[in-house]
């Protein structure tokens, strides 16, 4: 699980934040002010340090054990190896795929989809690298999460 220091109420400014900037880039005046500012990368993000505070809730709690009881499951049926390629590759996949949108594309709905379950999925991403991974997305939603809780008094 990620250890990061994003309470819910800062979960729900930044998943209402990414609600607004989603709904914002709708609107006819306002969706040019909005792809200047490149909002949808701000939302990506936004929507994975929601996730991340969501983990906090019972709901978090919930798809934490699930996500480990299939990794666990995975394990015991299939060996260590076998489970860490249903779990663990897919994990890194999705990392892989969220930040290369993030840096070279346009940001789609899949990058919104995939900031909401990178980041339970990438506590199954084993060693080193998964590490690093949870190490990285800790220290960016815990920064995000201190920003949005500031900006809306939660602080």
């Amino acid at each position: 699980m990620i250890d990061a220091a994003v309470s819910a109420a800062a979960g729900g400014a930044c998943a209402g934040s990414a609600a607004l900037l989603f709904y914002a880039e709708k609107l006819p005046g306002l969706n040019k002010v909005t792809n200047k500012l490149h909002t949808d990368r701000a939302q990506a993000i936004l929507i994975a340090t929601a996730s991340t505070a969501m983990v906090a809730t019972p709901a978090g709690r919930w798809w934490n054990e699930m996500v480990n009881s299939i990794n666990t499951w995975a394990e015991s049926r299939v060996g260590e190896w076998t489970g860490l390629i249903i779990t663990g590759v897919p994990a890194l996949f999705v990392t892989a795929v969220f930040v290369n949108d993030l840096v070279t594309r346009k940001v789609e709905m899949r990058t919104r989809i995939l900031g909401a379950v990178m980041p339970v999925l990438a506590s199954t991403i084993p060693g080193p690298v998964g590490e690093f991974i949870q190490t990285s997305l800790a220290w960016v939603v815990t920064t995000v999460g201190r920003l949005v809780a500031g900006a809306f008094g939660l602080a």
